[in-house]
């Protein structure tokens, strides 16, 4: 089996790993490894979801309205371009503090311009 970090992102409240998985025949899956925080009862949850494509993880990321107010950390090569697109369809005046906006704006940049082999998986 081969398990390739896929997409990495976080918040305040939640976040996790997407794995691609390959099995010995060769399907392909992703398996979401997240986690939630509830700051009122200061209570950690911990997750593992299977996904059969990315674009099912997809749609349950934008579930979050704000999902682009997250703190991305990693996306894969492959990805990159669709989340490019994607962001340029997002309303960043949500939030109104210019210097918010821009610090989320420059961390997605950073990370969909990393190098391919920046967080390769050593597994």
């Amino acid at each position: 089996m081969e398990k390739q970090l896929y997409f990495d992102i976080s918040s305040e409240e939640s976040g996790g790993s997407l794995y691609k998985i390959k099995d010995d025949s060769g399907k392909i899956s992703f398996q979401y490894n997240h986690s939630t925080y509830n700051t009122d009862s200061d209570e950690i949850k911990i997750f593992e979801t299977t996904y059969s494509s990315f674009n099912e993880f997809w749609q349950t990321l934008i579930k979050d309205k704000q999902w682009f107010y997250q703190h991305p950390l990693y996306v894969h090569p492959e990805q990159r371009d669709f989340i490019k697109e994607q962001l340029q369809k997002v309303n960043w005046f949500v939030q109104p503090d210019k210097k918010w906006q821009d610090s989320h704006q420059r961390q997605w940049k950073k990370v969909l311009e990393d190098k391919d082999d920046y967080y390769r998986s050593k597994m």
